[in-house]
């Protein structure tokens, strides 16, 4: 596969550090955004020591992640996009966007620092993140569970929400992440949890979906309606963010294989569970019982109301925060079945709509 990083630039041209800034402060009426830096390749090479394999901390949706020290002493996250060149948008909206993204600030969401050009090559700089990502954390074995407490799976819940609904309703234009899941979370020091990758599809033109190259790394939390469709809302994400719900809470993988049942998915687990009247069995053997079977119920019943088929019936992300924190009352809600994506041939590979 060949690997294309990420800025601002046309095919077959090379543009000096200098020329890209100004493209950059171009592509957004003018301003100049202080706090977003371009690199040069050599910056960067010289911080990842050249890209190395002990270096990488990560695979994204867009490309490979490196950790890098830079020369004045900080640590920062280096993006590979692996994005073809032809399927990017040209340079100047793509320098809008890109723009316009380095302004979208919230505690809760991964800060895009820099970029760089290097003839068909283009990297983003990121802020890093100590914990690696909620994957590592939760998928990272049985020890790392048991460091993750119950206080923490509430605190970095929430924190997920409140960064989408930032995304959802606050930022304007509003952005549709496109794809919520676990290893797109990254983990502070503090583990105060950062949404990363988000807005990172309007790069792409307008007849391209990474979902056609990129499903098998989501497969479990794309919402039916999108897979199958290629519609997307940001009911999309909440529904993927219902999925980490009850990943988070569960502690369970998305999907596993079972040699006697094949595959199961963590929504059919869920349902079944809450059929049965039997929900707070998902909740993490590795907790020992220290949590609150009234939150856990919460917790759960909300991530079913995030994952329901039907998505006029799933919340938005600002009443999913208020469910979680209980301030709505959740316990006449009507939770009805969810809905799934099993299999790679319900998948639409073709162009996505986005409302």
């Amino acid at each position: 596969m060949k690997f294309f990083s990420c800025c601002l630039l046309c095919r077959d041209s090379s543009y000096s550090a200098t020329e890209a800034a100004a493209i950059v402060r171009s592509g957004n009426g003018g301003q100049n955004h202080q706090n977003f830096r371009v690199f040069t390749y050599n910056e960067l090479r010289d911080a990842t020591q050249w890209f190395s394999r002990s270096n990488k901390v990560g695979e994204g949706s867009f490309g490979s992640v490196y950790k890098g020290r830079l020369r004045d002493g900080s640590i920062v996250a280096v993006k590979v996009l692996s994005v073809e060149l032809e399927s990017m948008r040209g340079e100047k909206e793509f320098a809008s966007e890109l723009a316009a993204l380095s302004t979208v600030k919230h505690e809760n969401l991964v800060t895009l620092q820099g970029c760089c050009i290097d003839g068909a090559s283009r990297y983003l700089v990121y802020e890093y993140m100590e914990n690696n990502s909620l994957a590592h954390i939760l998928l990272g074995g049985e020890h790392n569970r048991m460091k993750f407490n119950w206080e923490t799976r509430l605190k970095i819940s929430l924190g997920i929400a409140r960064g989408l609904v930032h995304l959802h309703e606050e930022v304007e234009p509003h952005i549709v992440h496109r794809d919520i899941k676990a290893s797109n979370i990254l983990i502070d020091q503090n583990f105060t949890p950062k949404v990363s990758d988000f807005g990172l599809s309007k790069l792409l033109r307008d007849n391209t979906s990474h979902i056609s190259t990129r499903v098998a790394g989501t497969l479990g939390y794309l919402a039916p309606e999108y897979a199958v469709s290629g519609h997307l809302t940001r009911k999309s994400d909440v529904y993927g963010f219902g999925v980490l719900l009850l990943e988070i809470i569960s502690g369970r993988p998305v999907v596993c294989f079972d040699l006697e049942e094949g595959e199961q998915y963590l929504v059919q687990k869920a349902w079944e569970a809450y059929e049965s009247n039997d929900l707070l069995r998902l909740v993490d053997p590795t907790l020992e019982g220290n949590y609150s079977e009234e939150e856990a119920d919460r917790f759960l019943k909300v991530g079913l109301l995030c994952v329901q088929e039907n998505v006029r019936l799933r919340p938005s992300m600002s009443t999913a925060i208020k469910m979680l924190n209980n301030e709505m009352d959740i316990r006449d809600s009507q939770i009805s079945q969810p809905g799934l994506v099993s299999d790679f041939m319900d998948i639409k590979l073709g162009k996505s709509t986005i409302s």
